[in-house]
């Protein structure tokens, strides 16, 4: 399986994954497995302060500061706050981009109706299903909400956009626009508030400001997904769900 750290180490640029237990998730890749690149996430922080994160960092959190239910997720969101200050006390705001996002999401409970544009060979809808956040912030990011439709391939593209990475040979990848055009090296936002600190939210603004008018569709129509593509070329089956049941009341 390709994978943007192992892209990452064929290019030369330094990475590093800082895993939950087992090497979760990256241990998974075959040519990620066993590389000294995969390091406990509890050197995060002594790392981070320290200066010693590599250009292409990633972190995972195990249970409960990875917010899953039933955890309490301001455990989680201390957790992240206290990785991140790390990163600030270490004098790497102002040229960090932090991309946040999760693997679950909310609910059922939207405002927006997500366009279903792709779907498994069980007809379970893929992108653009239910909504999962992703928060990007840093020193060298615009301020704002964007509303463009995107979905998690856009973060792996993203992170290759700004490290200069060639293509990683999967077309839901390579043929994303990105989000690298909300990052402006020029800007120095200023850092968040130290780790522990007390904060007071602001009021909310005067008047309450609209959403953003949603954009077209970006298909008329569900497709099926794609089979998998490997490193070497070769394929996968397209990936399924499980199987959906229904009953009668």
């Amino acid at each position: 399986m390709p994978s943007v750290p192992g892209l990452a180490a064929d290019a030369g640029v330094g990475w590093a994954c800082y895993t939950g237990n087992s090497n979760y998730p990256a241990g998974f890749y075959q040519q990620l497995n066993g590389a000294k690149n995969l390091i406990p996430n509890s050197h995060f922080v002594t790392d981070a302060a320290a200066g010693k994160l590599p250009p292409l960092t990633y972190l995972w959190h195990n249970s409960p500061e990875d917010e899953h239910p039933t955890a309490d997720v301001t455990i989680g969101m201390n957790k992240i706050w206290e990785s991140v200050d790390a990163v600030v006390k270490s004098g790497g705001w102002d040229e960090t981009v932090f991309l946040l996002t999760w693997d679950d999401w909310g609910g059922w409970d939207d405002h927006v109706a997500t366009p279903n544009v792709e779907h498994t060979p069980e007809g379970v809808q893929l992108a653009y299903g239910p909504r999962v956040p992703l928060i990007v912030f840093g020193g060298p990011v615009k301020p704002g909400i964007d509303s463009r439709w995107s979905n998690h391939a856009g973060i792996p593209k993203t992170v290759m956009q700004l490290l200069g990475l060639p293509k990683l040979g999967v077309d839901r990848v390579d043929n994303d626009p990105g989000l690298a055009d909300l990052i402006d090296p020029a800007l120095h936002n200023p850092a968040p508030p130290a780790y522990g600190s007390q904060i007071t939210l602001p009021a909310p603004p005067q008047p309450a400001r609209k959403p953003n008018p949603l954009p077209a569709p970006p298909a008329a129509s569900s497709t099926p997904v794609a089979p998998v593509v490997l490193r070497g070329g070769g394929t996968l089956p397209p990936p399924n769900d499980v199987p959906l049941t229904t009953t009668k009341p």
